[in-house]
């Protein structure tokens, strides 16, 4: 069989394995990986990490990409795929809203990889919140602890995670893992999920399901966002349910912005009909745009008893855990490439819908088959 078009949308996948925060191990199993889809495929990758529109479109039509390999900074729209050779697309990340799901189109994503570290962020965002760290090293940092300003019994005053309710909206492996870890500390925790998650509340009988989002964001003092992004969960958190939350309630998000309606949000927060606290990773808009940053800032200046902390989309940036991702994503790329036929694919890490398709009578309608004929 003719060697397929491989085509990477940044050099990101194969510079990672130079990077001095990874172990050796990864960065081998990296260069090994690469070696191997040299030598299977025609690969082409992208000149530069952040590659345009119209420069994926020309690499896609007028090459003739088969195999295409992304991640999230990269979105790939159905006008991209539609009418194309494109009979894969993979991309280095859990989350795959970026991609469009065309007929036919097998796409693969880097799953059971990030829950560890994401659920280790979210607890360092839950006490550098409530113990607000930021402000206080921000009011040494910047020369506002005067002269004659003595340690006393109420200076300075927060709260620490033992009486505070932790509610997760979403048991999946972040919150289930953000579970195991914040358990043995005795945090009273309420969670959301599509369904109850009753084996696992077996193995940690203290945590309590709760049937709707509003009682999670009416009972708890922190909520903790962990669901995917999709049509169901855009806005999800928007005014109703912002309405709820206690005075001084603490809203995580490490998902995906568009989770969150941040109009209704800002709005809320300026006519000072809710007071609470944020730590987002993630934005509706990436990097967050000025005005939205402005009006943050406006309302801390008036608000500062208030704290946010803002991150550039940085969860899951631990050095092994993103080098794993590409070692997976890398290794389903090569299994694609080598594949001849349906069985070969169920190896690969299909995104749900797609591997629902490979077990259903409609399997013969992926594009990929035409190739192994």
């Amino acid at each position: 069989m003719k060697k397929m078009k491989c085509y990477l949308t940044s050099p990101v996948f194969r510079e990672i394995a130079e990077h001095p925060k990874v172990s050796v191990e990864k960065k081998n199993k990296i260069l090994e990986l690469w070696d191997k889809l040299e030598h299977l495929t025609e690969l082409k990758v992208s000149e530069t990490r952040f590659p345009t529109e119209k420069e994926i479109i020309d690499a896609i039509q007028g090459w003739g990409v088969q195999i295409l390999g992304c991640h999230l900074s990269h979105p790939i729209s159905s006008d991209m795929l539609k009418d194309s050779n494109v009979v894969s697309v993979s991309t280095c990340t859990a989350g795959y809203n970026h991609i469009a799901q065309e007929s036919g189109t097998l796409i693969t994503h880097t799953p059971g990889v990030l829950h560890k570290t994401v659920a280790d962020f979210t607890i360092t965002v839950i006490l550098s919140n409530l113990r607000n760290i930021v402000g206080l090293h921000n009011f040494v940092w910047n020369r506002e602890w005067k002269t004659g300003q003595k340690w006393d019994l109420d200076e300075n005053l927060s709260s620490s995670i033992d009486n505070q309710i932790l509610g997760i909206v979403g048991m999946g492996e972040i919150g289930k893992e953000l579970t195991r870890r914040l358990y043995p500390w005795g945090v009273k925790i309420l969670y959301y999920d599509i369904a109850q998650q009753t084996d696992f509340e077996n193995q940690y009988p203290k945590i309590r399901f709760v049937a709707t989002l509003e009682e999670i964001f009416s009972q708890s003092d922190i909520v903790s966002v962990h669901v995917p992004l999709m049509k169901a969960t855009h806005h999800l958190v928007g005014e109703k349910l912002l309405r709820l939350m206690k005075k001084g309630a603490l809203l995580i998000n490490t998902a995906r912005g568009p989770i969150v309606d941040t109009e209704s949000l800002l709005i809320l927060l300026e006519n000072d009909e809710i007071l609470i606290h944020l730590a987002f990773d993630v934005f509706e808009q990436e990097p967050i745009d000025m005005t939205s940053l402005n009006r943050f800032k406006s309302i801390m200046e008036r608000k500062p008893e208030l704290k946010f902390i803002f991150i550039p989309h940085n969860a899951s940036a631990d050095a092994d855990t993103r080098a794993q991702m590409t070692i997976m994503f890398l290794t389903d790329l090569i299994g694609i490439a080598n594949s001849s036929k349906i069985e070969d694919l169920e190896q690969l890490r299909l995104i749900p819908e797609i591997r629902k398709i490979l077990m259903s009578k409609e399997k013969k309608e992926l594009k990929i088959s035409s190739l192994w004929y």
